[in-house]
């Protein structure tokens, strides 16, 4: 046995070979040329194909194979098939134009503003919406600059002076005593009483 394995070494070792079968579990190196490494003492040759980056070793019967002189061209391998491009459906609307799409730059804002004088043209709404760029900031300052008028700033009003208070009227005087009836005014206590009781009733 041992001396049949070292004839069996001898004749298939380094040598190249083909499947020389129909036998399916051997069809996929039916178009590849193997290589026979060596020979196992269960007398099978230990065979490497140059197909698929494969380095493994395969067991095969000596009765399956069959030694070539040189190891046979390689089939080109045939290149994936490219999957057909989608058809667009009839009456798609057309792509805008990228210039269309283009964002204005900031030199643009710019000149825009400078020439209309006013604040910076509006932006389309951007993720942070409510946030303008340092580009749109300048622009609005420097159109605020421009459209602000030249005269100076008007001058507040004075408020008017309260008026003077009128000097407060004198108290009336008193009325004068009413004058006697007739004679001299009463000079003594007793004529004083006497007047004052006389005129008082008739008073």
């Amino acid at each position: 046995m041992v001396d049949r394995i070292e004839r069996l070494k001898a004749e298939w070792t380094d040598k190249y070979v083909v499947i020389a079968t129909s036998a399916p579990e051997l069809a996929r190196f039916a178009a590849a040329t193997g290589l026979v490494k060596t020979v196992n003492m269960n007398g099978r040759c230990l065979v490497e194909f140059d197909q698929f980056n494969n380095i493994g070793w395969y067991d095969i019967d000596p009765a399956a194979l069959k030694i070539i002189p040189k190891p046979l061209p390689k089939p080109a391998e045939a290149k994936p098939a490219k999957a057909p491009a989608a058809a667009k459906p009839a009456g798609a609307p057309k792509a805008a134009p990228a210039a269309a799409a283009k964002k204005p730059s900031t030199a643009d804002i710019l000149a825009a503003a400078r020439a209309k004088g006013g604040a910076a043209p509006a932006t389309p709404a951007s993720p942070t919406a409510g946030k303008l760029s340092t580009a749109e900031i300048l622009a609005r300052a420097r159109g605020a600059k421009a459209a602000a008028p030249a005269a100076p700033a008007a001058q507040p009003e004075p408020e008017p002076a309260a008026p003077a208070e009128e000097p407060a009227a004198p108290p009336a005087a008193k009325s004068a005593a009413k004058p006697a009836a007739g004679g001299a005014r009463p000079t003594t206590t007793a004529e004083k009483i006497a007047w004052c009781r006389a005129h008082d009733a008739t008073g």
